[in-house]
């Protein structure tokens, strides 16, 4: 039986067959669990269903005519990743990739001790990942995108500031993007649904005047920051979470499997009910397993 990431691919082929790589793109997302992440696509992808649950890996796609043929389209592939990040390193390498290649890491900014684990871990598993996908032809493009922004910027100075200078060195340190994100403000949500039509569609990540002051929504492409800027030394990943848990403690966002038989999310206008069959049996397998409690019922830290 194939596995569930082969028979998406499988599902997918036929559209990934008809374009070539100088027309299209492929954009993956990752991160905290309720960030955001399919709300922010949707948005860019002008979708009107009703939002459901990313229970492991979601497929969707846009497209956008070519201005000076007409004819000929370009196609962006989006890919979202919803499943445990623990899982995540064994997910990528088998994503397939076409085109200009964007990885974007989405954190909950009003779970600021959830921020560093999801960041590590993402991060870890992109770099491992590109030495294992022999359809990245190019350098990928980077892009850390704080959520729920709207959250964040009531917190105390100090904390943002400490969040804020934790991103951008990392986002220094690694060649990205870095920008801040609200669902529930509308220029924040016109800004990112322009980024996104730029990797998707565009000349890459739109290069405009950054703000680094930790007092406003972030937006910083790369290339625009330094360590002068920051206020800090050049730094490790290593020194730079040093540096981060010493000042926010970490802790891991906990991830809880449905204890009935339904899947959460799934409902009979699914486009794909082989895919919805194995997700249930995976669950089922789950539910098996004597060493996971499903009863358990854990709040996670959320500052306030």
């Amino acid at each position: 039986m194939l596995s569930i990431p082969d028979l998406a691919t499988q599902i997918v082929d036929k559209s990934i067959k008809q374009s070539t790589d100088i027309n299209c793109s492929t954009i993956f997302v990752v991160g905290n669990k309720s960030v955001g992440k399919s709300t922010l696509l949707y948005s860019f992808l002008d979708k009107t269903d009703n939002l459901r649950e990313t229970l492991i890996l979601e497929y969707l796609f846009g497209r956008k005519s070519v201005q000076k043929q007409g004819i000929d389209k370009n196609i962006c592939h989006v890919w979202e990743y919803g499943g445990s990040l623990n899982m995540l390193k064994n997910v990528l390498p088998s994503v397939p990739i076409r085109g200009n290649y964007t990885y974007c890491i989405m954190l909950d900014l009003s779970k600021v001790k959830h921020i560093w684990h999801t960041l590590e871990t993402s991060v870890k598993a992109f770099q491992d990942s590109i030495n294992m996908n022999v359809l990245i032809k190019k350098e990928p493009e980077l892009i850390i995108i704080g959520g729920k922004y709207d959250i964040f910027k009531n917190y105390d100075m100090e904390i943002k500031k400490v969040i804020c200078n934790s991103l951008r060195s990392v986002a220094v340190l690694l060649k990205g993007n870095l920008i801040f994100f609200s669902s529930k403000e509308q220029p924040l949500v016109r800004r990112v649904k322009e980024v996104f039509h730029g990797i998707g569609f565009g000349n890459g990540f739109p290069v405009k005047d950054k703000v680094s002051n930790f007092n406003k929504p972030i937006y910083i492409p790369k290339g625009l920051d330094s360590w002068e800027n920051i206020g800090i030394a050049p730094s490790t990943m290593e020194q730079i979470k040093a540096r981060h848990l010493s000042m926010v403690p970490s802790e891991t966002e906990i991830q809880k499997v449905p204890s009935t038989g339904t899947v959460q999310g799934s409902t009979s206008t699914y486009a794909e009910p082989m895919l919805d069959n194995l997700v249930k049996l995976k669950y089922n397998d789950l539910r098996n397993l004597s060493s996971l409690d499903v009863s358990m019922n854990i709040d996670f830290y959320n500052e306030s």
